[in-house]
């Protein structure tokens, strides 16, 4: 048997590569068959931007940089709010409001300060992504907005990179290497290859705001998406991309299925691409509208006013009237029943929207039918599906019901009439 006369570290790099404490630090993945010292220091080369410090970037930072990723450039305008804390784990009860992107390096200094992390606490735009982008080899994108997934991709795209993108809702989540070519040269889809249409429903702001998350499910998909960016890095990624898929109570709890080749009608990426250097020009907000956002959570109206009730207004209603002579309004609340369930203003009937646009003429009647939600955006659809009804109805007394919703929903009921309200 030949004995291994390869040359030490410090010969075979010339000055050694890593500081001594680094061989320690990263000595239980370097020990690996085919990882080894070579793996690190690639590792440690690497420039990674990372956009978004929310419920998928904290645990592929955590991750990446306890690897020993030796640059990382997070992405991040938002601050960190009291509702991030169950998933976003490198955040803190005493960070609150400060923004994610700064939180973020400091519990990554923590764990490892031999990286070098560059905090940028700002938006992405069109005008912006690629200047701003270039200087890294991987771009990961840990967002929850179409505009920012397809941006992102799109930029990608111009800068020849590859882009690791993941999301997760509800029990569920996915992640994919996309864009960028294999080690062997094949060039992989980009994300508009193989999502080339907003999904319906997923405009605007993150849905798990919307929908709800498990914080275990942020972290699975986190990690993973790690792992593919690791794997990048040192050569070792899929000989075919995948799409890995995550159900918390599926079995196996993670598929994976191979993911089509770029397509020849991509506008990104296809060889008659419209999308050019100049991402200004593309349009990203009507693409990715995904249909009207109705209001923007502070109460403003963005589908169109209507006959709409403050909270103040509400609480007025509510009260007994002059001289105890009782109102004829029902209250209807539009939530899901396990929201409902959480908390309600006093004297509402829980009947969930989609029962509502499902069958609006068996609503209880009465003189004035007022609907809440959370933010004031499913109320509207209630009270249009109610009007049209009534709009149809043969009875005058029908005809003559009032029926408005309150702008802001239960946050504006919090801040207007009960700060001691649950907002969840």
């Amino acid at each position: 048997m030949t004995p291994n006369t390869e040359p030490s570290s410090s010969s075979s790099y010339g000055e050694r590569p890593l500081e001594l404490d680094e061989y320690v630090r990263y000595g239980r993945q370097m020990i690996m068959p085919g990882f080894g010292l070579p793996g690190q220091v690639e590792l440690k080369n690497a420039k990674v931007a990372v956009v978004g410090a929310g419920g998928l970037g904290c645990p592929l930072l955590q991750y990446l940089a306890g690897a020993g990723v030796g640059t990382i450039a997070i992405f991040d305008h938002d601050t960190v709010s009291l509702s991030n804390l169950h998933r976003q784990i490198l955040h803190t009860t005493d960070r609150v409001d400060m923004n994610k992107a700064e939180s973020a390096c400091l519990a990554l200094r923590a764990l490892n300060p031999r990286i070098n992390l560059i905090s940028h606490p700002v938006a992405i735009t069109p005008s912006t992504a690629l200047s701003l982008l270039s200087p890294y080899s991987i771009l990961v994108d840990c967002t929850d907005r179409p505009l920012t997934r397809y941006l992102l991709s799109d930029a990608a795209v111009r800068l020849n990179i590859p882009v690791v993108s993941g999301a997760a809702i509800s029990s569920a989540g996915q992640w994919a290497v996309y864009g960028g070519s294999t080690k062997e040269g094949k060039r992989r889809a980009c994300y508009r290859c193989i999502w080339p249409s907003v999904l319906a429903g997923s405009g605007g702001n993150g849905m798990c705001e919307e929908q709800g998350v498990w914080g275990v499910v942020t972290g699975l998909v986190g990690v993973g998406m790690a792992g593919e960016v690791i794997k990048l890095i040192v050569g070792k990624e899929d000989p075919e991309p995948v799409l890995h898929l995550h159900h918390l109570c599926s079995n196996p709890l993670i598929r994976t299925i191979r993911m089509k080749p770029p397509s020849a009608k991509c506008i990104a990426c296809g060889p008659n691409a419209t999308i050019t250097d100049d991402l200004d020009t593309f349009g990203y907000e009507s693409f990715c509208a995904g249909g009207p956002q109705l209001n923007d959570g502070t109460g403003n109206a963005i589908g169109g006013a209507g006959d709409r009730l403050s909270a103040k207004d509400l609480d007025e209603i509510l009260r007994p009237a002059n001289g105890g002579e009782e109102l004829d309004v029902v209250l209807i609340d539009t939530r899901p029943a396990v929201e409902f369930g959480i908390c309600a203003v006093p004297g509402s009937t829980n009947i969930p929207l989609p029962d509502i646009l499902k069958n609006p003429s068996s609503l209880p009647r009465a003189s004035e039918t007022i609907f809440i939600c959370r933010k004031g955006n499913d109320s509207q659809l209630a009270v249009e599906a109610l009007r049209r009804e009534l709009s149809r109805a043969e009875s005058s007394d029908d005809q003559k019901s009032r029926v408005r919703d309150v702008r802001g929903g239960l946050l504006a009921w919090n801040r207007e009439v009960d700060q001691h309200f649950p907002i969840y």
